[in-house]
This record gives structure tokens, C-alpha cells and sequence, in this order.
């Protein structure tokens, strides 16, 4: 099994299931540094982050570092051990809502050098591709089928969903002979008992909008979200089972798990020993503009105009209320996802210790 991306947070938790199975000693991670021990020493912090114990991490030998980048293949593809490797998670992306001039180069350029790297070499089986649910485009009808193919150009929110259609397409398109498998993730936030502890991602938005008592989408607007250990046994189960019915699941809550703004207040209210936010209001983001000057009061320490740029991108994603069908996935024998209000609180509880401006870091790059 080859694992890219696990020094990040979703690749991280695929990296520590796989310490508890079987397959373990088989695993493969390519990994960037300056040197395997840099390398290895940088996935050991991911894992740690996980709830890893020492002894436990002591089992990542330097044999199963794979030292390289996916933009430059030449220091790695000629490796013997890809000889062995017959599944592969490509989990790296930057998965950035700014404006990074690298989105394009890793998430398309990295996937199809990966691609052309394996094909000469490894006896692949199962590629995994992890896209998002999201290259449906914010004009998709929901619930969002898995074979829903739009007719027109789909209209995007940011350059990311762009850059993961088109490295699907890609892949596709340049590898009919790929083994291919794209997983789909929905909103991939916090984990089910560790919270926010390995990343704070995305759940400063919920932070936001309850601190703020203002967002662009509805109180009772439901969103779609799925932690990342849930994400992490869904690529596992993609990757390993000996046969699928398809080559494309949605990883999501869907219709019967998606969550309401009020309901996930209700978990973190609770939590944390806050009253619950009766007045939260809808509003445009042409009049939260106009609130600004009293951001800190409500949230705290910020910067207003990332503030605003941030409320702009992922308010314009909540308000569109979009919930992805999880049938494939569940039919394939995965359990149903767990309720996003079912561990909010312990993200909340895990993130006391940060502001909401120091806790989004990780989406701006």
C-alpha cells in the first residue's frame, strides 16, 4: 500500500488506521525532507497528533519512507519497492481555499506525475484517487447523485474544486487503463473522539458564524459533513475490498446524517457551558460587511478583511445547503456515518485554546 499525502490531515489518519492493521508493515509513504530521518521524523508528528503512543510509532521503519516529492519524480520512480506496491491512497492535495499559486501544481500536475510514475513500475490493483464532493459545482440539485454529470460547465466557488475535477478528468483521460477508484469526501471535519486535535480545519467556520450570530446561510440550513477517521475507513475499505460495484463514491453524511446550524449549537453550546444562540441571524454578506468594526468584540482578535474574504468563501458554500448521496459507499458495507453534532462538541472543547483567526490558519495558505 502506498500512501501519499500522510503528513496532512486526512492522508494522516489513513496513516494511523494503517498502524493498527495488518497491512502495516507493507505500507509505503512518500513523504518529502531533506532526509528519510526528516521524513520519517515529520510523519511521527502527524501521527502523534492522532493519539499515536510511542512504542506504537517505534513500528515506522525508514524502509517504508518513500523520499521525494510528487512534482519531482525522478529522485523516486525508479525506487525497487514500487516493484511491490499493488494499491495506492493518493490522499496529497493542497486543499487550500486561498488563492495559492501551488493549488494547480500538486492537486493536478503532482496527481498525473504520480500516475505516469506508477504505471511503468507497480503491479497496481487499486488507485484511490481523493477528490472532493464538491467538482459537482455550487449549481448541483441536491441530494448530489454519484452519477450526477453536469451539462454545462459547473460554476465554482474556489480555484481547489476546480484543480480536483480536473485532475479526476485527468486521470481519466490519460490512464484509461488506471485501476481507478475516486472517492469523493464531503466536508471532512475534526475526528469523532479526538476533536479538533490533528486539525482545526473547516470547524472554525462554525466557530465563526455562531460567534458572529450572523452568517449567509439559514439557522436551519443543513450541511453536509463527515470526520476524518470516518473518511480514513472509507478510503481503507475503497482501497482493500477485492471487488466494487463502482469507481466513483461519495464519502458524506447524506440526507439521513447532514446536520443543522442549530443542531451542531445545540452539541457545542453544550459543551462548552454557553447559552444556546437565540438570535442568529441570515443575512447577506453585502450587510455582515457592514458589521465588521464589531468583529472583535464577538470573536475576538482578527484581521477583518481575511475575515470577510473567509466569510465571503464559506458562507457562499453553506447557503447552498448541498447534501451528497452515500448510498454506493454504505452499499458496499461501510456503516453510516456518524452525526456531525454527535462530536461537535468535543472540537469544541478541543479548540478552546485557540482563536477562531489562529484556528483557520490551516485553509488559508
Amino acid at each position: 500500500m502506498l500512501v501519499t499525502g500522510a503528513t496532512g490531515f486526512l492522508g494522516g489518519a489513513v496513516a494511523a488506521r494503517l498502524l493498527e492493521a495488518p497491512l502495516w508493515q507493507r505500507s509505503l509513504f512518500l513523504v518529502r525532507g531533506n532526509s528519510v530521518e526528516a521524513a520519517r521524523n515529520r510523519l511521527i508528528h502527524r501521527l502523534r497528533s492522532f493519539g499515536v503512543d510511542e512504542p506504537r510509532l517505534q513500528r515506522l521503519g525508514a524502509e517504508q519512507i518513500l523520499l521525494g516529492d510528487l512534482n519531482d519524480t525522478a529522485g523516486w520512480r525508479n525506487d525497487p519497492r514500487l516493484h511491490s506496491v499493488t494499491h495506492v491512497i493518493h490522499c496529497a492535495a493542497m486543499a487550500s481555499f486561498g488563492r495559492s499559486e501551488g493549488i494547480w501544481a500538486t492537486n493536478v500536475d503532482g496527481t498525473i506525475a504520480l500516475a505516469k510514475a506508477l504505471q511503468g513500475c507497480a503491479q497496481l490493483e487499486r488507485f484511490v484517487y481523493v477528490g472532493t464532493a464538491m467538482v459537482c459545482g455550487a449549481d448541483a440539485p441536491t441530494p448530489v447523485a454519484e452519477d450526477y454529470v453536469p451539462e454545462e460547465l459547473p460554476v465554482d466557488i474556489v480555484e481547489y474544486t476546480i484543480s480536483k475535477r480536473e485532475a479526476e478528468a485527468a486521470l481519466r483521460r490519460n490512464f484509461p487503463l488506471l485501476p481507478l477508484v475516486v472517492a469523493r469526501p464531503s466536508i471532512v471535519v475534526g475526528h469523532t473522539h479526538l476533536g479538533c486535535t490533528p486539525s482545526g480545519s473547516i470547524f472554525w467556520v462554525f466557530r465563526l458564524a455562531l460567534g458572529l450570530g450572523v452568517f449567509p446561510c439559514g439557522f436551519d440550513t443543513r450541511i453536509d459533513v463527515v470526520p476524518v477517521d470516518y473518511v480514513a475507513d472509507a478510503l481503507l475499505l475503497l482501497a482493500q475490498k477485492p471487488a466494487l460495484a463502482h469507481d466513483l463514491y461519495h464519502i458524506a453524511s447524506g440526507e439521513a446524517a447532514a446536520c443543522s446550524f442549530r443542531e451542531i449549537d445545540v452539541a457545542m453550546a453544550a459543551s462548552l457551558g454557553r447559552p444556546l444562540r437565540e438570535d442568529y441571524r441570515m443575512l447577506p454578506y453585502e450587510e455582515i460587511v457592514l458589521l465588521q468594526r464589531d468583529f472583535e468584540n464577538r470573536i475576538g482578535p482578527c484581521n477583518r478583511r481575511v475575515m470577510l474574504r473567509a466569510i465571503k468563501t464559506y458562507g457562499e458554500f453553506s447557503a447552498l445547503g448541498l447534501l451528497f448521496d452515500n448510498h454506493r459507499l454504505l452499499a458496499e458495507g461501510m456503516p453510516p456515518p456518524p452525526r456531525f453534532d454527535s462530536y461537535a462538541g468535543v472540537c469544541a472543547v478541543t479548540s478552546a485554546g485557540l482563536t477562531i483567526a489562529e484556528q483557520m490558519h490551516a485553509d488559508f495558505k
